[in-house]
């Protein structure tokens, strides 16, 4: 997607360099990670559920956020609030939203809830 333009991966790669992936499948979350650091060489890091995203975010400060939408114990939308009404530094961070399957009420419960992109 990127390889044509070697000039728009500098001006992004200073802003990818950490990334958080909140997915309860471990298969995605390595696919989109990999994805990540052959664009910008980012570190990241992994979650499996809300509650353990949260205090990821809270010790690595993510640039960038991955949440998958609502599978198993991953709730896009919950853990969206949750960083945006919190005090961490990172709670202003792009957060992109990822699923399967989109309905309009679900587009339109992660841009309430502070969603910055949804990627299907």
């Amino acid at each position: 997607m990127f390889d044509d333009d070697k000039k728009t991966i500098r001006q992004m790669a200073p802003l990818l360099q950490r990334v958080l992936i909140c997915d309860p499948q471990p298969a995605s979350g390595r696919l989109l990670g990999e994805l990540m650091r052959n664009i910008a060489r980012s570190q990241v890091w992994m979650a499996s559920s809300t509650e353990r995203g949260l205090k990821v975010a809270e010790t690595c400060e993510p640039d960038i956020v991955f949440v998958e939408l609502n599978e198993g114990q991953v709730d896009g939308v919950a853990f969206t609030k949750r960083l945006r009404r919190s005090q961490l530094s990172c709670r202003q961070a792009p957060v992109i939203t990822v699923t399967g399957q989109a309905t309009a009420c679900d587009i339109l419960a992660a841009r309430d809830a502070g969603v910055h992109e949804f990627l299907r």
